[in-house]
């Protein structure tokens, strides 16, 4: 089990052999071409309990979910999973 916070200050816990998912590999790498695919990628790596409490914990003043915040969410949860692999 992998747990920790993101630099926004979000907390989250998921399997440590999340990203043992050839299919998650595939949804990781259609994001280098489809910006899309990173809602597909959050769902897989959180499951849809802790998406939504990351879309509230980010939510701004507007009601709305900045990308530009989730993808900074998601970079430091899989700076986590691969710190977790070399410990």
């Amino acid at each position: 089990m992998v747990q920790g916070t993101t630099k926004s200050g979000f907390a989250f816990k998921i399997e440590s052999d999340i990203l043992d998912d050839m299919e998650l590999m595939d949804q990781v790498v259609e994001c280098d071409t489809n910006p899309a695919a990173l809602s597909r990628v959050i769902k897989m790596v959180l499951g849809e309990g802790q998406r939504k409490a990351l879309y509230d914990h980010l939510r701004d003043e507007r009601g709305k979910v900045p990308v530009k915040a989730v993808g900074e969410a998601i970079t430091d949860i899989f700076t986590a999973i691969g710190q977790n692999g070399k410990n």
